[in-house]
């Protein structure tokens, strides 16, 4: 009787010990909450922009390749972007589309983020979306006062919260532009063309 009430006793406590490991290993890999990460990106770009002639387009670019490659989801924004065309291309098609994409945001962000004058980042709030989505409001604060709203959706990637889309201004949505622009050109003149105009578009941002 007593051995078997002590193996019970055993097998209690190293239960109780895999709960707590379990626990700790969950607390441990937490995914950043949104606010997080649009700090952590407000804070490469405020670096980015305070640095911005020393690096030039090249290092800036490099500078936030990590950074937004982390924090935004560009593999389903690539997907979203050229809409039920997603499902007529081939893996290597798909496979470079988001490579493409991916080169063509960090451009973008090299391209736009490419001065300081004063500037700071200011998060404003954030509230729930449709679709299980997340949206973090900020600002962009001029020297003068006026503010320039840069807002963002999120939404869950693996259980991680990542960047699924851009409003600038506040209400224009930097994904619908671009789906606009790549179901036009996939629907009319194919993926090679949609290719050429991305790559062209990478050559125009970096000057």
């Amino acid at each position: 009787m007593f051995p078997t009430m002590l193996n019970r006793f055993i097998l209690a406590i190293l239960a109780v010990l895999m709960w707590l490991t379990g626990a700790l290993v969950n607390v441990g890999a937490a995914p950043e909450e949104p606010r997080a990460v649009v700090e952590r990106l407000n804070a490469t770009l405020l670096q980015v922009m305070m640095n911005a002639q020393r690096l030039g387009f090249q290092g800036r670019a490099d500078m936030l390749a990590p950074v937004l490659e982390k924090t935004f989801a560009f593999p389903e924004m690539a997907r979203i972007a050229v809409g039920q065309h997603w499902n007529t291309l081939d893996p290597e098609q798909k496979a470079k589309l988001v490579e493409r994409f991916t080169q063509m945001s960090i451009a973008t962000f090299a391209n736009r983020f490419d001065g300081y004058s004063g500037e700071r980042f200011e998060i404003v709030g954030g509230e729930a979306a449709p679709r299980d989505r997340y949206l973090v409001r900020s600002d962009i604060v001029k020297p003068s006062g006026e503010t320039v709203p840069l807002n963002y959706v999120f939404t869950r990637i693996d259980g991680d919260w990542r960047i699924v889309d851009v409003y600038l201004k506040g209400t224009i949505s930097e994904l619908a532009t671009r789906r606009s622009e790549f179901v036009s050109v996939l629907g009319r003149q194919g993926f090679d063309e949609l290719m050429r105009r991305i790559e062209k578009n990478i050559a125009a941002l970096r000057g």
